[in-house]
């Protein structure tokens, strides 16, 4: 399987923007190495699969092809997959998926929705933010994922090496601490127009439903939600005045159909996610030692650490790691004065 990995990046690098090519090659051959060995060879001769494959490992990319079984199976459903996606971080599917997009021209109430709605995507049902790291709504929304210990993935419209925009540079690096950075194109590839409106049907793919928050009626995020619609996911939108432009678009969207979202209820009703707010864990895998812990702890009496250290054979330092990976899963969240509680 490495094999064809190495082949399809070398791939991405001599044929360049022609992708249709590629993917007509691919439902004839169904093998990214004969068509490697199909090509002229003065072609092959620019490129040197073996080295190029080397420089993904140094800058700690990976890259999944569509053959690969931990290749997103949400993904693979729509009709025009990716036949590989390169991503810097972790992709693992623990928790479901949605996607958050909207203008870049945000106003000061779709700063107050994202305010509202991520922590409780984060924390109420321990959802998966996917967004594309541009200005406006999607860095908001991925800031936002971030300060609440949750989990986001960036789709580029360029390579993992050419961040875009150049300001988000840093915004990228702690996505990747936490989640992913994921692109189609090889690494070095520059952010082009054309590329932004193709990838946002990664962005909808990876996710159960696209939420879009302010979006004009001609915009990316409209792009988005007609993608995830032609690939039969959920499209939610948030209503805004009838005088803002930016809520022009939201509002057509629910004239066509797409859930009005005003709470976190409206999504997991449309997604028949049951939201933990009883003590019964939902929605999260936990071990043995998480779930000792988790019923130590209370959702109105405070748990310093001390006190858990009393009544589990365990050290601080693993205490404090069970305690931050329940926090990760919205199960549990910190005070102010150091204390922990249940989240439900």
């Amino acid at each position: 399987m490495e094999e064809e990995r190495i082949y399809l990046n070398a791939l991405n690098l001599v044929i360049g923007e022609n992708y249709s090519k590629l993917f007509s090659l691919y439902k004839e051959l169904q093998s990214f190495k004969l068509i490697w060995q199909e090509l002229p060879s003065q072609i092959r001769q620019t490129v040197n699969p073996l080295q190029e494959w080397k420089r993904l490992a140094q800058e700690n990319v990976q890259l999944l092809t569509i053959k690969d079984n931990l290749y997103p199976s949400l993904l693979r459903q729509i009709p025009n997959p990716p036949l590989g996606i390169y991503i810097k971080g972790n992709i693992s599917f623990s928790f479901p998926t949605i996607a958050v997009v909207g203008t870049r021209k945000v106003s000061g109430y779709g700063r107050a929705v994202i305010k509202k709605l991520i922590p409780q995507l984060v924390v109420e049902a321990n959802f998966i933010v996917v967004s594309g790291l541009a200005y406006g709504i999607d860095s908001l929304a991925h800031q936002e994922v971030l300060e609440h210990q949750g989990i986001t993935w960036a789709v580029l419209g360029s390579g993992l090496n050419k961040i875009f925009p150049a300001l988000n540079k840093r915004l990228a690096q702690k996505i990747t601490e936490r989640g992913a950075l994921i692109s189609e194109y090889p690494l070095s590839a520059p952010p082009l127009k054309h590329h932004f409106p193709w990838r946002n049907r990664i962005i909808s793919g990876l996710s159960l439903g696209t939420i879009v928050i302010e979006a004009p009626v001609k915009s990316g995020a409209l792009i988005t939600a007609n993608f995830a619609l032609e690939q039969n996911r959920e499209v939610f939108a948030v209503p805004g005045s009838i005088f803002n432009k930016n809520s022009q678009g939201n509002h057509l969207l629910i004239q066509q159909g797409a859930k009005l979202v005003q709470k976190i209820e409206d999504i997991a009703e449309e997604l028949n996610i049951i939201l933990p707010k009883t003590n019964k864990i939902i929605n999260a895998q936990i071990s043995s030692e998480e779930n000792t812990i988790y019923k130590l702890l209370s959702a109105d009496k405070p748990s310093t650490i001390d006190k858990i250290k009393e009544k589990v054979n365990l050290k601080t330092n693993q205490i404090l790691a069970i305690l931050s990976n329940l926090e990760i899963k919205g199960l549990i969240y910190k005070a102010n004065n150091g204390a922990y509680f249940r989240s439900n």
